[in-house]
């Protein structure tokens, strides 16, 4: 269904206005998993930069994201830090989208286009009278795109020459996991349904590849348990203060959300080391408190249970939320005292950290620390601790950070070296 516009040679366009029609794409990914979609199988809405750019270009874009007011807290400071504008519809028709708004606004910005600059239009919906619409509607735009689920787009040979259609999942990749979804052989055959009786449930598959975007990694799911026949719980402790200083420095500048680690991939990654079973991994995430709400709301939705961490009013710069790790570390239950000892991932560079950790009996558990091992203490003091890459391991981030591991003076060219500096 896909169709795209031959290479010209008419300059880049000098913007893109994009708009995500919530409403539709939302019930219509209800229908195709077969219930209600939740936080883990809506789409990964930062992925839409890399698909805009992939598509249109590297030109700036304002993206709006329409849905019926009042809107829910938590995900409208998500989409916010995301990127997003936020429009409401005054009123909520169960079964419709939000085509009446977009068309009011993007009939504004057709009609204040200057002629001489080109822009782009990006439409994120299904319904039927809007994607009609667009061709007149958005007549000084130089492109028009329409992206959801190809199935559930309009089949029109008229259409396919003024727009192009791009699937949701296969084109954009904006979902972090496979979808249940409805495929036909050569004779319109059905060969593979949803079966919403059992529920959609996320499996952990890599999307199909887009240049730049943020890709959902493959773990392998640990063994351990079922050779050994034995299972141990799996603690996953985030040290939020840490995290957060080191990633800062590494950076050069305070982390935003899009530098931030994606805690939902730093989960998966516990839990494909995870011998509970189905991967079950118990999540805690530290920070000064109070922390922002919607963080917070966001870390529950994903799984953490989030843990606020008064700090010392007097020592400003007193490692308060590694106190707090240390303290739990020292807990009957992570210590293996009343049991089988958990495995435990942590997440930060303190050495009092590594202390506790170490400090633990070694009843054959897993105990690791997750960041960035050129800023934890040397590994051959604690080599009881694992010492994991959260970029390189985890594969948390979106794009490479800019590390400096330093130069290995037992290996090294000097002629590329001096060629590198100067």
């Amino acid at each position: 269904m896909t169709q795209q516009h031959p290479n010209t040679e008419t300059p880049p366009p000098r913007g893109h206005y994009v708009f995500v029609d919530g409403p539709s794409i939302d019930g219509t990914l209800g229908q195709v998993i077969g219930q209600p979609p939740g936080p883990d199988t809506r789409p990964d809405w930062r992925r839409l930069e890399a698909f805009v750019k992939q598509t249109c270009g590297p030109a700036p874009y304002t993206a709006t994201f329409v849905f019926w007011a009042p809107g829910q807290q938590g995900f409208m400071h998500f989409l916010r830090t995301s990127g997003f504008l936020i429009a409401l519809g005054d009123r909520f028709v169960p079964g419709q989208s939000c085509a009446e708004l977009i068309h009011e606004r993007i009939a504004r910005l057709n009609e204040a286009a200057d002629p001489d600059q080109s822009w782009q239009l990006i439409v994120g919906t299904h319904n039927p009278e809007l994607i009609a619409a667009l061709p007149e509607l958005a007549d000084q735009a130089e492109r028009i795109t329409v992206f959801g689920f190809s199935e559930f787009l309009p089949e029109s040979p008229e259409l396919e020459h003024e727009i192009d259609f791009f699937d949701i999942e296969d084109d954009a990749s904006l979902f972090r996991t496979p979808l249940p979804r409805v495929d036909f052989d050569d004779d319109g055959q059905e060969i593979h349904a949803p079966q919403p009786e059992q529920g959609y449930q996320p499996a952990l598959v890599d999307p199909p590849a887009l240049e730049t975007p943020r890709q959902a990694p493959v773990f392998s799911r640990s063994t351990t348990a079922s050779t050994q026949g034995a299972t141990r719980e799996f603690y996953l402790v985030v040290d939020g203060r840490s995290i957060e200083k080191e990633l800062g420095e590494i950076l050069g500048e305070k982390p935003n959300p899009g530098t931030r680690p994606d805690w939902g991939t730093v989960l998966e990654f516990a839990r494909s080391r995870s011998q509970a079973p189905h991967g079950e991994v118990k999540a805690l995430f530290a920070h000064i408190a109070p922390g922002h709400a919607g963080f917070r709301r966001a870390l529950k939705d994903l799984g953490y249970a989030s843990i606020p961490v008064r700090p010392d009013g007097i020592q400003l710069m007193r490692p308060v939320v590694e106190e707090f790790i240390c303290g739990l570390l020292g807990a009957r239950t992570l210590r293996g005292d009343d049991g089988v000892a958990p495995d435990i991932l942590v997440i930060g560079h303190g050495q009092a950290l590594f202390d506790a950790l170490a400090d633990i009996p070694d009843q054959g558990q897993q105990i690791a620390a997750l960041g960035f091992p050129e800023r934890m203490p040397p590994s051959d003091f604690y080599p009881g601790i694992e010492q994991l890459d959260l970029e390189r391991d985890a594969r948390a981030f979106g794009a490479e950070l800019p590390r400096d591991f330093g130069v290995d003076v037992d290996n090294f060219d000097p002629d590329e070296e001096l060629s590198r500096l100067f």
